[in-house]
């Protein structure tokens, strides 16, 4: 407890993970530094050497300092000032024996620790950089020689008692670093197996909600259906009831009008995907369906379909349907009053860029005059509000008999 608080000195749970594992990497490395040191110091007892003062303050208050910079959340100065000061005593302690004690080595727990506190979140020049201390600091440490900073003259058995206590130190240091990193490495890995099982869990919750919302929806969309196919049958039966030509043909177009609507939730109740249905699919069923429902003068009417085969939102879907239904109502209705030896009806979609075009065409008699249909046309002006709706231009013309085009973006709100 007491060592996992010194090495999480001023250290907080909303820290962003690499910079915790710097900062504590760097604490963890000061507190072995200051550990270190004061051992290193308490050599005098076991060798015949006398340590400066200036340099046995300078390695036990930096690690101090480094720690109060930690505590004090000014991470990046803490960084900066651990590779700086360790490099320097490290060149000083280098300087003062003999290359045979082995005081380079502790260069290499060093190079190890800047590893470790490599922060992905910042630029790696930064860490370039550190790298970079420590190479001039190593070779400055083997190509200058200081002699003012040697220390009296050790004996051979001085040397070989340094050398020992410098291998011993700078392994243990490097077991210790690497026993940490490990233990981060499960941490990580912990951490993130955490995760992945509240992501699972949360997915599978999700999941779970999304299918019953789609029965929930799915269920909505046949029940509307029916209640539609029971308004088209009571039409139904009160078509067979009508009192005259004209009202049987108003019922059998109010018919049409709620079928057109009840095709579409049929569509999307077969459907995986409940919110886009196939248009090609729907249009020619449609036009099939109002077909048989209109027998004019029992001609048969040739119908031509050109049909790109898109996918389109409900939204649109239900105003597109009672489009279609109205122009060819029109069309069966008031085409072909005169002889026509092969009447014929086409109707083409195609998608042009991002938008849809839908024509219909008949070889009747056209429009007698298009600029006044509305006031006359109760099917037309319905043509008209629809295309509202979808933001759509509706166009009303004579091309070898009567033509009504729509244009309309493929997504809503283009």
């Amino acid at each position: 407890m007491i060592f996992s608080n010194l090495i999480n000195l001023g250290l907080n749970s909303d820290m962003e993970f690499y910079q915790r594992r710097e900062s504590k990497m760097v604490n963890l490395f000061e507190w072995i530094s200051l550990i270190g040191s004061i051992i290193g110091i308490n050599t005098v007892f076991f060798i015949q050497a006398q340590y400066p003062t200036f340099i046995s303050l300078f390695s036990v208050l930096t690690p101090l300092f480094v720690l109060f910079l930690n505590y004090k959340k000014l991470y990046n100065a803490a960084t900066y000032t651990f590779v700086a000061t360790t490099n320097i005593s490290i060149f000083v302690i280098v300087q003062q024996y003999d290359m045979t004690v082995g005081n380079y080595l502790y260069y290499f727990p060093v190079i190890f620790c800047i590893a470790l506190i490599h922060n992905p979140s910042k630029s790696n020049a930064r860490t370039i950089f550190l790298f970079l201390i420590v190479a001039i600091s190593f070779l400055c440490s083997w190509l200058i020689d200081t002699p003012s900073l040697k220390t009296t003259t050790l004996s051979l058995k001085d040397n070989q008692v340094l050398l020992i206590y410098n291998s011993i130190l700078t392994f243990f240091i490097t077991i210790v670093l690497v026993y940490l990193v490990v233990k981060q490495i499960n941490q990580q890995n912990n951490e993130a197996l955490s995760l992945l099982k509240k992501e699972q869990e949360s997915q599978l919750i999700i999941g779970q909600s999304l299918k019953e919302k789609e029965i929930l929806l799915a269920e909505i969309q046949h029940r509307v259906k029916n209640n539609l196919a029971i308004i088209s049958g009571l039409l139904n039966l009160q078509t067979e009831k009508a009192p005259c030509e004209e009202s049987r043909l108003l019922m059998i177009e109010s018919r049409n009008r709620v079928m057109s609507i009840a095709m579409v939730h049929e569509r999307l109740y077969k459907k995986e995907n409940l919110s886009k249905i196939n248009l090609k699919l729907y249009l020619s069923e449609l036009i099939q369906e109002l077909v048989k429902s209109f027998p004019v003068n029992s001609k048969t009417i040739e119908i031509i379909e050109d049909l790109d085969k898109i996918e389109i939102e409900i939204i649109k879907a239900v105003p597109i349907g009672l489009i279609v239904n109205e122009a060819l109502t029109n069309s069966l209705k008031h085409a072909f009053k005169s002889e026509n030896t092969h009447p014929t009806v086409k109707i083409r979609m195609k998608l042009i860029y991002d938008r849809i075009q839908i024509c219909l065409i008949d070889n009747g008699i056209g429009f007698l005059d298009p600029t006044k249909r509305k006031d006359t046309a109760l099917g037309l002006s319905l043509i008209e509000s629809l295309s509202d709706q979808i933001d759509a231009q509706v166009v009303f013309k004579n091309e070898g008999g009567a033509c009504v085009s729509i244009v309309f973006p493929l997504e809503q709100g283009n």
